[in-house]
């Protein structure tokens, strides 16, 4: 098996992947082999069973339900490899679906949170002003920070308030957004907005003109959240989930709450659900005549 791991690795390299994804597959491919090793299968003749075992066995020495459906990634792609250059005249793992695994959300922030966040920026000059319509972009769309990067001014309507955005998959969606913002909007336009792009249509450059970068995003989140105390718990996608959270404690329905975030399949969108019913069944207990009685 080790020369036709060289070969895969060749493979990949040809395909144009780093040193470091070259060398991440390699790494899970040695598993794979000690695996083998250890249960005296070949390779040749692994199949859904062995698979299975091997998932298993992933688990057993401590890897993380994310780690175990990257290794399987591997080795189904090692397989599909094998297919491909006819080491193997069918792919015995095609059929098999990888293990599932949700990325676990992170905590939204409260209301308090974010606006103390928000009220951390002082406008006293122009990047400053950028720094605030960035944040309150962030909260009042819900939109991702790849998103709003890549925004133009000709993608804002002040006036009927609402922000053109072009999400996964090169969908387009229109996002409303609420009067405060609208407010922000129109004077960040007329002023810092001009002067820092340098007349270029860039909604949110950077101190040179150009498009500002998601490292240099991550830094005013970060900056401001330091301000109030809060370094650990909040990065860009933060605002997402809290949007959402807050959106969904404010009595905004899921297929409204699927378009707004640009989700394909309301089953995305149900995930945050999970991060709300915690405060629903609080609500519950502080509200229910019975509950309020017999605790």
């Amino acid at each position: 098996m080790r020369e036709v791991v060289v070969e895969f690795k060749a493979y990949l390299v040809m395909r144009n992947n780093s040193a470091n994804t070259v060398k991440a597959y390699e790494h899970d491919l040695n598993l794979f082999a000690r695996f083998l090793e250890e249960r005296g299968y070949d390779y040749l003749k692994f199949g859904p069973k062995e698979y299975d075992e091997f998932l298993n066995y992933l688990s057993d020495r401590g890897l993380s339900p994310a780690s175990v459906q990257r290794v399987a990634a591997t080795v189904k792609s090692f397989y599909r490899f094998l297919t491909l250059y006819e080491h193997l005249p069918y792919n015995p793992l095609d059929e098999v679906p990888l293990p599932s695994y949700e990325k676990p959300l992170p905590k939204a922030l409260s209301y308090e949170e974010v606006m103390a966040i928000l009220g951390a920026v002082e406008v006293s000059d122009d990047l400053r002003m950028r720094d605030k319509v960035l944040l309150e972009m962030l909260y009042a769309t819900g939109i991702r920070i790849s998103e709003a990067l890549s925004l133009n001014v000709l993608d804002v309507s002040v006036e009927d308030r609402y922000v053109r955005v072009v999400g996964k998959g090169n969908k387009e969606r229109v996002v409303p957004f609420h009067g405060r913002m609208a407010r922000l909007l129109e004077e960040y336009l007329k002023g810092a907005q001009p002067a820092l792009s340098r007349g270029k249509p860039i909604l949110f450059p950077n101190s040179r003109g150009g498009r500002l970068s998601r490292v240099g995003a991550w830094k005013i989140v970060k900056f401001y959240a330091a301000k109030v105390g809060l370094p650990h718990k909040v990065h860009p996608h933060v605002f997402r989930h809290t949007f959402a959270t807050h959106m969904l404690m404010g009595g905004c329905d899921l297929r409204t709450l699927q378009e707004l975030l640009g989700h394909t399949s309301v089953t995305t969108t149900e995930r945050y659900l999970k991060v709300f019913l915690p405060q629903v069944y609080e609500v519950y207990l502080r509200s229910h005549p019975l509950a309020k009685i017999e605790g």
